[in-house]
This record gives structure tokens, C-alpha cells and sequence, in this order.
């Protein structure tokens, strides 16, 4: 491949390549900005339709004075029609107004109007469908009477079962409508499937009802193409409106309204072209001015590569930066012998400091050939070699009095295989990785490591640990938003009980932020590296705030939780650690409680010449536990009943956290007679 093809190979990749990956994005995203333009029309249709649908109605609600006064017909009709009359004409938008009777005949109407002279006696009793209206829900219809102006047929139901029939003039809805532009060949038209109204105030396009009719069916309100006769694209969209079979139509030329997205399409395609044509001849020259030097470079590298480093190339013709280059390869090349005999000796030392290291890592590293002759072990290997720790599955021979595994063997063990050592009265735990080196004419090598393990594995129980305690304690909160949501979403709620269930969520969704480092703070407990963050609060408030998180958990299963607690109660703790505590003893009362309820008690103990302490108490009415499980509850990752689903760190975490406030706790319980775990804190601390 010649020079000038690789860099105009180079100059496509590096500038064209983007450009090229630019236009087919463009192109995708094409359709997103038609979508969009067409989606903003159907916006401006839908807003327009609400506005009459608006309109509509606030002529309907004008009705209702007409329809609270309709009983006056019976008592006096002069007086009625009078009224039907100045109601007429108290609303410009009500044109005509009638009240009929339940089987849909005329009984009174307004006088005056074009309307009025024109229409003969109303009469729905042969439309069926106005019998099944009921009061408040109202029949729309558009119809046109005269060509003067758009009207709308309106039937009231009345609750004596008589109706009011109406007729609103649209034609100022029509206007404010019509007058709405869409750049230069667009704007917004009302119309129905047999075409375009005579009462627009722009001219109709020319599209055809059929065509029309074909749109409003497709693209679920956007219109992406209609032609007209000349071959022009329409597009747009529609939105239905409040009278029947009309739609509010927003339409313009498919030129004009994508024009800035398809000039922006040219730009890029042209600039491409022009980018390719540039790279061709950038390539061109740029081939000739480099192929010359480079060939000389590439020659004098053959050379040294031969192991002829007397190697001088004339830089007298070169240019720039490949004169420099020239220069330094010659000055490289002088220098090469005298390099390599120093890197031999540097070398050397490299290899003592690497047998130093190999000595003292805490890893063992084992070299032997691949027919299992041992080359080299360092401290750590020959311990584990000179111990049976491998000869569980190895073949083993005795050199002296201690077993040693054959390294041929040993060498065929899979990569990752595990295995513990007793070293220093701890147990370690070793990986055996397994290479296989070649070096170039020379022997293969077996290199065998000892990975140590410990602190890994170590770690791991650590976060095992710690995960599952998290696991536990996130639950009861999670739970009790759960069931908060599964209320909201049933609906019927009040905006009191709707607020005070968002209290309560928000309640549980801060005491999950805080449970995280809460058992963080536990796992340090065990280990004595935690102080307790003591301060004097209300343990009644806070427990409420437990029992609001636990309670919707507690009422879809039909049980009830009661505090006995004093109103106001002070203690000297770690707030957010009893909180905990109570937190997992409601959750299991009420996981393992089918009927009845929990309650939560409390006293205060003195004796003499002891610190007095505050005793609370949870007791459950559910199935209790068997007394050969009641010593273990408190241990970790232990269940008294295996078929439900948990990790066994809840009464744990409880039983640390107390313990570190220098409490007891102790739980009571026959199986199916129910539980109650009681647990001491001493009191009289200051902060």
C-alpha cells in the first residue's frame, strides 16, 4: 500500500468518518424534527379545539338560570316566555331558546331573530337518543340552519324531565379560530370529513374531502402527507372538537415547514463533499514531501535490526521535524552498542532485586521446568510445600521427615483453585495461579503462585455481613411505604388523610437514608470501634415515628399497634440506634402476627443502690417461638421459623445495640402463644 493511500485513508478516517457518522445521525434524527414540528401542530389544533369546547360550554352554563326558572311554564306561561325571552337576550351566543316537553315537543320559545322566523316548531321526539340523557349531561350537535353564521344545537335535560333546546352562534369562536396563521401558506381551518366549513376565515387549502377524511383516520392526530391536485404536500395536524364529526385543522405546506431541517440536510452533504475532495489532494502532496525521508529511516532501521549499528543517514535534504528525526536516529544509532553493555549489568541487578522480592512477599512463587524439575521457590512456597496442606489430592513424598507435592503435579491444578494454610496460629487462604512461560529458543517454565488470599476473603465475609444486616433493615421502612402507595393509588382518600399519609411516607423514606448508617454503626459496635452518639430525647415521638412506618404494614394484615408509653418520656441514648431497636422488634411482631395485635409497654424499675432503669416491653398475640429456639434468637444469621424469608440479623442488631447502651434483653414466649421481648436501658446519664 502506497503512501499516498494510507494518508488519504488516514484523512477519511480522522475527518471524514465523523462527519459521514454526523450526516446519518442528521438523517435519523430527521424524522424526530418532522415529528416535532408536527407534534407542535397538533399542540396549537388542541388548543384551539379546547377553546371551543370552552366556549361551548360557557354557553351551556348560561343555561341554567333558563332551566332553574323552567317550572314557572306551568304556573304562568307569558311569565316564562318573557323570562325565556330576556335570557335569549342577556347572551349574545344564545340565538334561540326553547323549552320542551318530555316527549321532545315544542311547549314555549324565545321570539325575535332570524332563527326564530325560520325554524318551525321543534320537535326530537323522533331522535331516540335524547330520552336516555339524564340531568347535568348535556347533547351537542352541530348543525347549520342558515348560511349566515356556524350554529350549534344544544339539548338540556331537566329534572323534571323536560328539556331545554338551544342554539348558540359560533361565529365568534369561528373568527378568533380562523384567524390563526402558520407561516405563510398555513394556518388553522375548521372542518369535517365532507370537507372544509364555509365559515373559515383563511381559504380552504386544496384538499379534497376524500383525502381529508383519509388523514383525520391515521397518525393519531398528525397529518404526515396530503397532495393536492398540483402535486403540492400538505401537512399538519387535527384535533377533535366538542361538536360531533368536526375537527380543528392546522395545515401548511410540507416546503415551507420543514425547510430549515432539509436546507440543513444540503449544508451537510455539501460540506462533506468538499471536506473529500480537500483530503484527496492534502494527501497528494503530503506523500510526496514525506515518502523520501521515510524510505531512508526505513532502510537505516533494516540495518540496525540486522545488527549493523554503523549506520549514518544524510539529513542534508530533509525538511522540519524529519531533519531532527534524521539527526536523532543517527546519534541512536552510535550510542546503541555502548547501550546495550550497560543494560546487560543493569540487568543484572534488576534480577538480584527481583529474587530480594520474590524472598519477601507474602505470596509464594514457585519457577520449575515443564517436566516438573523445581528452579526456584521463594520463603513463603517452601512453608506451604514442606506442610500437607496440598496433599489432600496431590501425591506426596517425604524429603527428610517433612511431605513435599510433586511440582509436575502441582503444575496441572486448574488456575483458581483455593485452598488454607495454618500459618502463625491464623488460618490464610491461598489461590493457585498457573502459567506456562516460553521464552524464545529456550525451555519452557512452569511458574506456579501461592496468591494469598486472606485479606480478601476476609473483607468479603465483612461485606456479607453488612450487606445482609442492610438487607434486614431497609425492609420494615420500605414495606410500610409500599403499603402507603398501594392506598394512594386505590383513590377515595380525603386531602386530610392523603396529607397525613404523605407525612408518614416522608417519615419513612428519611428513617431509610438514616438506617444505612445505622448498621454501619452496629457492625462497629461489635467490634468496639463505635461511640454512641448519647443525647436526652422523647422516646415517645420517636416512637411514633416508628410506628407510623410499620402501621399500614400492620392494617393490611388486620392487626392493631398500640404504644402505652407516657406522652412525653425522656431517655439518655443513641436516638437513632433505639429507634432501630423498636424498628425490628414491631417488624418481626408483625411478620409473625396473623390475628390480634402488638403492644408496646413500658416501666420504670428502681432498687436500692442500683441505677434505676427504663424496662419496655413488645408483646405480639402470633405464633410465638418453641423454647429449644429462645437461647439462640439472638444469634446471628439464626431463624426460628426457616419458611420465612430473612438473614437472622434483626434481634442481633437489637441485642448489640442494647448492650452497647449497657441494657439486657430477654425474650419470652411458648410456640403459638405468642412473644414478648423485654429489654432494659439505665437510666440517669447527662449529656
Amino acid at each position: 500500500m502506497t503512501l499516498f493511500s494510507r494518508l488519504f485513508k488516514l484523512f477519511i478516517v480522522v475527518i471524514i468518518t465523523p462527519l459521514f457518522v454526523t450526516g446519518i445521525f442528521l438523517f435519523y434524527y430527521q424524522n424526530s424534527g418532522k415529528q416535532a414540528i408536527l407534534e407542535n401542530y397538533f399542540n396549537l389544533a388542541d388548543i384551539s379545539s379546547a377553546y371551543i369546547k370552552q366556549n361551548v360550554e360557557d354557553s351551556v352554563a348560561r343555561l341554567d338560570f333558563l332551566g332553574a326558572s323552567a317550572h314557572l311554564y306551568h304556573v304562568d306561561e307569558k311569565v316564562f316566555a318573557g323570562l325565556l325571552q330576556d335570557g335569549v337576550k342577556a347572551n349574545p351566543d344564545i340565538v334561540f331558546a326553547a323549552l320542551l316537553g318530555k316527549d321532545g315537543k315544542e311547549l314555549s320559545r324565545s321570539r325575535g331573530g332570524e332563527i326564530e322566523k325560520n325554524l318551525p316548531p321543534v320537535d326530537i321526539s323522533s331522535e331516540g337518543a335524547f330520552s336516555s340523557l339524564t340531568p347535568g349531561e348535556v347533547s351537542v350537535n352541530y348543525i347549520d340552519y342558515s348560511l349566515s353564521a356556524p350554529y350549534v344545537r344544544v339539548i338540556y335535560p331537566l329534572e323534571n324531565g323536560e328539556y331545554l333546546f338551544a342554539v348558540l352562534d359560533l361565529s365568534r369562536v369561528w373568527y378568533s379560530v380562523g384567524m390563526q396563521r402558520l407561516g405563510v401558506t398555513g394556518g388553522l381551518y375548521l372542518a369535517s370529513a365532507e370537507g372544509f366549513s364555509d365559515f373559515n376565515m383563511l381559504p380552504a387549502p386544496p384538499v379534497s374531502a376524500a383525502q381529508l377524511s383519509s388523514a383525520l383516520l391515521k397518525n393519531n392526530g398528525l397529518i404526515k402527507e396530503v397532495k393536492t391536485p398540483e402535486g403540492d404536500v400538505f401537512v399538519g395536524a387535527y384535533a377533535d372538537t366538542v361538536l360531533p364529526g368536526v375537527y380543528v385543522i392546522a395545515l401548511q405546506y410540507g416546503k415551507e415547514a420543514f425547510y430549515t431541517i432539509t436546507l440543513t440536510s444540503w449544508m451537510i452533504a455539501f460540506f462533506i463533499l468538499v471536506t473529500t475532495t480537500l483530503s484527496y489532494f492534502a494527501a497528494y502532496i503530503f506523500s510526496k514531501e514525506i515518502s523520501e525521508p521515510v524510505e531512508k529511516l526505513k532502510k537505516g532501521a533494516e540495518k540496525i535490526s540486522s545488527g549493523d549499528f554503523d549506520v549514518s543517514i544524510d539529513s542534508s535534504e530533509a525538511w522540519g521535524e524529519f531533519e531532527i528525526l534524521i539527526k536523532t536516529f543517527n546519534e541512536m544509532a552510535s550510542r546503541l552498542s555502548v547501550y546495550q553493555a550497560v543494560q546487560l549489568d543493569k540487568l543484572l541487578d534488576e534480577k538480584k532485586k527481583i529474587d530480594m522480592l520474590a524472598g519477601l512477599m507474602r505470596d509464594g512463587l514457585i519457577m520449575a521446568t515443564a517436566e516438573g524439575r523445581l528452579l526456584f521457590a521463594n520463603a513463603t512456597a517452601n512453608k506451604i510445600l514442606e506442610s500437607d496442606a496440598l496433599c489432600g489430592d496431590l501425591e506426596c513424598t517425604l524429603y527428610g521427615s517433612m511431605p513435599r507435592p510433586s511440582i509436575k503435579e502441582l503444575a496441572g491444578i486448574k488456575s483458581g483453585t483455593v485452598f488454607s494454610y495454618e500459618s502463625e496460629d491464623k488460618k490464610r487462604y491461598f489461590e493457585i495461579v498457573n502459567e506456562l512461560f516460553r521464552p524464545a529458543n529456550q525451555e519452557a517454565v512452569s511458574i506456579i503462585i501461592f496468591r494469598d488470599i486472606t485479606a480478601e476473603h476476609e473483607i468479603r465475609s465483612m461485606k456479607n455481613d453488612i450487606f445482609n444486616a442492610v438487607a434486614h433493615d431497609l425492609r420494615a421502612p420500605i414495606m410500610g411505604l409500599q403499603a402507603y402507595i398501594m392506598i394512594l393509588k386505590e383513590g377515595g382518600l380525603d386531602e386530610a388523610k392523603r396529607a397525613k399519609m404523605l407525612e408518614a411516607m416522608e417519615t419513612s423514606s428519611n428513617m431509610l437514608g438514616t438506617l444505612v448508617e445505622n448498621i454501619l454503626d452496629v457492625s462497629r459496635l461489635e467490634r468496639g470501634l463505635l461511640t454512641l452518639n448519647k443525647s436526652r430525647f422523647d422516646v415517645s415521638a420517636s416512637l411514633a415515628g416508628v410506628i407510623a412506618a410499620i402501621k399500614p404494614l400492620a392494617e393490611q394484615k388486620g392487626l392493631y399497634v398500640k404504644s402505652f408509653l407516657p406522652q412525653f418520656l425522656e431517655i439518655f441514648a443513641d436516638q437513632g440506634l433505639i429507634e432501630r431497636v423498636f424498628s425490628n422488634l414491631l417488624s418481626n411482631a408483625v411478620k409473625f402476627t396473623d390475628k390480634g395485635g402488638v403492644e408496646i409497654s413500658y416501666e420504670y424499675l428502681t432498687e436500692p443502690g442500683r441505677t434505676p432503669k427504663h424496662k419496655f416491653s413488645v408483646k405480639d398475640t402470633g405464633r410465638g417461638i418453641a423454647e429449644d429456639e429462645l437461647p439462640k434468637i439472638f444469634e446471628k444469621y439464626h431463624r426460628a421459623d426457616r419458611s420465612e424469608k430473612g438473614y437472622g440479623l434483626g434481634l442481633s442488631i437489637v441485642r448489640q445495640t442494647v448492650l452497647a447502651h449497657g441494657g439486657e434483653i430477654e425474650a419470652f414466649s411458648k410456640a403459638g402463644e405468642g412473644c414478648e421481648m423485654v429489654f432494659t436501658l439505665p437510666d440517669g446519664g447527662k449529656e
